[in-house]
């Protein structure tokens, strides 16, 4: 449905809560310009297999939610200042969605979007969210701590979560998406050349577990970022889906914002605690950790202050805070499976004034219960694997017989998926993980790249005389070929020698074939062979004339059939 005033909407997001049985409290969040004017109501379209119906919902009174130092805030466009704010509207409808197949896609769109550097022209803006209550009843969706709309330091780089929580036992996944809302629809949007959906700013990251994101505008002024969280339950189902199309703003700064070093490291104890990396963590129900994060400000003067959803989180947790710049910040909890997942939001600020400047990292907790028996692992190996070969299964390689199920750690301790693709994986030692935090085993895959790549040559011609000797078909390739390859002939595929012989073979085109090994493709080659009949002088013959007779051909006084073309010689010149 058109939304009027879109122009100043800067992002937003849809959200959903179960009240019992199909009934939902529906929220649509949009971040406005407090520089345009006042939100206006706004329509939300519910479609299904069921049919679909559309609910308009009055605008609701606007909070102040501008990355505003305290001191300024009433100078900002909010407040009839010049400093720019930002307003946030939370729409709320209540809505009777019953389980139909496929799920229900609850969506919102506007006409038009703020001009930004990624995005051309000013296309509309698109939301959506997905409720698979058909596979599982009165499931709340995955919802946004973070709720504001960052303003960041041109030329620095800028660590970001939404800090995005979901129900116990539910994973989620995230990824960046294209915007939408072309036109008042739901199509793609275009971008500038050099940026894109998946990368809106060149040399964007986003971890697909965490959701942190981090990049460096390379420009003042607004840029879009889409951000898909699909939400799964302990089996692995998926259940749902939200996104938040969101504007990051990059201003000139007179400060530099401050930065986490490096990702969560574990401090403490350490027995039932897996530490996977990327700020991912998994522990045993019950058992103690605690992990530290170090943040630091490259103006020496600045203070540090932090600020966590620890309390709410984590029950039970504590967070200490050891120095003001760089400040390291320790969290100890004990694993809860009542409270699993969790994504640990932890935002720095450097108290600038009046656009604080800020870092947002998220720690993911994982708490589990033990599982029966002893996991295995498997035996380490080592493996030579040609940098042109396909992807395959890491767990494959291993000896032994390891456990299904269990997780890979790339080198340098990242998280990595199951399977290895030599065109972007590094060479280098991964780790698999079997069981959980509560009992594990590990095994070590070292993969080197071969450099042994199969050379069948380059491809040639062989002319050869039809009574010419025998000869190597290799003498016919070009480059320098590996020896112990294959012939066979292109045309049937049959084997042939290495030798050609024109008494005994019919002229075509053959194939070299260099076997590959550690994964290598097999190379080839091809000789085309052509043969020239045997010259033929014909016959020797006289020829009687008289001195004082015309001009006679010598040709013709030959005998046999002789080959036109060739060349005299005698004891006199011959014309």
């Amino acid at each position: 449905m058109f939304q009027a005033r879109a122009a100043h909407v800067l992002g937003g997001n849809i959200t959903y809560t179960c009240l019992g049985g199909n009934n939902y409290q529906v929220n649509l969040d949009l971040f406005y310009d407090c520089s345009g004017t006042a939100a206006l109501p706004q329509t939300l379209e519910f479609a299904s297999a069921c049919g679909t119906q559309t609910i308009t919902v009055p605008a609701p009174a606007p909070v102040e939610v501008s990355q505003i130092c305290p001191a300024q805030l009433p100078n900002s466009t909010c407040n009839g200042g010049a400093i720019q704010g930002v307003h946030l509207y939370s729409y709320q409808a209540l809505v009777n969605l019953p389980p139909c197949p496929g799920g229900w896609l609850i969506s919102w769109v506007s006409c038009c979007r703020a001009s930004t550097l990624n995005v051309i022209g000013s296309p509309g803006t698109y939301l959506e969210a997905g409720l698979r209550n058909d596979l599982a009843p009165c499931t709340d969706s995955p919802q946004f701590a973070q709720n504001s709309v960052p303003y960041i330091c041109v030329g620095e780089v800028f660590n970001f979560n939404f800090g995005v929580t979901a129900a116990s036992g539910q994973n989620l996944i995230y990824s960046l998406i294209g915007a939408r809302g072309f036109a008042t629809t739901d199509a793609p949007v275009s971008y500038q050349a050099g940026f894109s959906g998946t990368v809106p700013v060149p040399g964007t990251t986003i971890d697909p577990f965490s959701g942190q994101i981090s990049f460096t505008p390379g420009a003042i002024g607004k840029y879009v970022f889409v951000v898909q969280v699909d939400q799964y339950d302990a089996n692995g189902v998926f259940i749902g889906s939200v996104m938040r199309d969101i504007m990051l703003i990059a201003l000139p700064c007179t400060s530099v914002p401050p930065v986490v070093q490096g990702f969560a490291a574990l401090s403490g104890p350490a027995a039932g605690v897996l530490f996977i990396g990327n700020n991912t963590i998994e522990v045993c129900n019950g058992a103690p950790f605690c992990f530290e994060l170090v943040f630091s400000d490259p103006d020496a003067g600045d203070v540090l202050a932090i600020s966590s959803q620890a309390a709410t989180l984590l029950p039970g947790s504590t967070v200490s805070v050891a120095g003001a710049n760089p400040m390291t910040v320790t969290v100890c909890w004990a694993g809860d499976v009542a409270h699993s997942p969790v994504n640990l939001l932890m935002q720095v600020n450097d108290g600038a004034c009046p656009v604080i400047n800020t870092s947002t990292v998220g720690v993911t907790i994982t708490s589990v219960n033990p599982v029966g028996g002893q996991p295995d692992a498997g035996v380490d190996a080592s493996i030579q694997v040609c940098p042109t070969a396909l992807v395959f299964n890491l767990v494959d390689e291993l000896g032994g017989t390891p456990d299904p199920g269990g997780f890979w750690m790339a080198p340098g301790l990242g998280f990595h998926g199951p399977q290895f693709d030599p065109a972007t994986d590094p060479p280098g030692t991964y780790m698999y993980v079997a069981g959980n935090a509560c009992a594990n085993d590990t095994a070590l895959l070292i993969v080197a790249f071969s450099t042994n790549f199969p050379d069948a040559g380059v491809s040639g011609v062989l002319n050869l005389c039809g009574n010419a000797p025998a000869i190597a078909l290799t003498s016919g390739l070009g480059g320098t070929p590996d020896a112990g390859g294959a012939w066979t002939e292109q045309v049937s595929g049959n084997p042939v020698g290495p030798i050609y012989d024109p008494v005994s073979h019919a002229p075509g085109v053959f194939v070299y074939t260099v076997p590959g090994v550690s994964g290598c493709a097999d190379a080839s080659a091809t000789v085309t062979v052509s043969e020239q009949p045997q010259a033929d002088p014909g016959i020797d013959g006289n020829l009687a004339i008289c001195s004082n007779s015309a001009p006679a051909s010598l040709f013709t006084a030959l005998n046999g059939t002789p080959d036109a073309g060739g060349t005299w010689s005698g004891p006199s010149a011959i014309t």
